[in-house]
């Protein structure tokens, strides 16, 4: 048995591990839709995908520091001149300085490439939620059942009528997203059982978590309108906006929340 070998082979995999379930994280939809919809990929949650990175990342800078002990000399030799004399900053490792330091600051600061690499992972992320749709309010899928419907405005006799007969095991106190699981199922779709009992003619509701992150023309989707006419009903409100601007920074240009906007054009979120 080899612990040099055994070192460098558990980095190599534990590196594989984390550059899959890195991958992973870069294009999961956010929690609150992850969360909301049970979300999974390839059997995984991304919960899971997130232990797993963790997890997998300790393993990994464990095996590196046993590669530094093991690797120690041919290390420190990259570090020495022809003179065979001691210099940290070598050529060598000035150019793996400045590349790290470029892609630290490429990132935090959004310079492009980077920014538009980012903004890849963004569009990805955002396009689960046209997919799967939000919860009617932020971290619903914690709420209690009860205390669900008298948010979103559901009677709750009502309520427990239409699970019952959808075959739904329940019980008031137990938070949406232990139902779910109990039965099989995703938060979203108990809140679309229930909101398609409920849905009467002319009635809009709105999915209110992540509108500041949508563009004008996603939220027009959201409201079932088109876009030509959400921004007609800016328009009427004194904004002026075009379909590929973010809702939020238009809101906040005219000193405004989103919400604030939308209570503006009549709607109203959960008490």
């Amino acid at each position: 048995m080899n612990l040099k070998k055994i070192t460098s082979l558990t980095m190599l995999l534990s590196m594989i591990v984390m550059t899959y379930t890195g991958i992973m994280l870069f294009i999961t939809p956010p929690g609150r839709i992850a969360n909301w919809a049970n979300w999974e990929l390839l059997g995984l949650s991304k919960e899971q995908y997130a232990d797993l990175h963790s997890t997998f990342m300790v393993l990994f800078v464990v095996a590196t520091l046993l590669h530094i002990y093991y690797n120690w000399k041919p290390m420190t030799s990259y570090m020495k001149n022809t003179a065979k004399q001691m210099i940290v900053f070598t050529k060598d490792m000035v150019i793996a300085s400045v590349i790290t330091i470029v892609f630290l600051i490429g990132a935090i600061y959004q310079i492009t490439p980077f920014s538009t690499f980012l903004d890849f992972g963004t569009d990805i992320k955002e396009s689960w939620e046209k997919q799967y749709g939000t919860a009617p309010y932020s971290h619903a899928e914690l709420s209690s059942l009860k205390s669900f419907c008298k948010k979103v405005g559901f009677d709750l006799t009502k309520s427990e009528e239409i699970l019952k007969k959808n075959n739904i095991q329940y019980e008031l106190e137990k938070s949406l997203s232990q139902i779910a699981k109990k039965n099989q199922v995703s938060p979203q779709f108990i809140y679309n059982l229930l909101k398609t009992n409920f849905q009467k003619d002319g009635e809009t509701i709105i999915e209110l978590t992540g509108l500041g992150k949508k563009q004008i023309k996603d939220v027009a989707q959201n409201l079932k309108i088109t876009p030509k006419e959400f921004l007609l009903k800016l328009k009427a409100l004194g904004i002026e906006a075009k379909e590929d601007d973010k809702f939020k920074e238009i809101a906040e240009s005219y000193d405004m929340s989103p919400m604030d906007i939308m209570t503006k054009l009549g709607y109203k979120k959960p008490n």
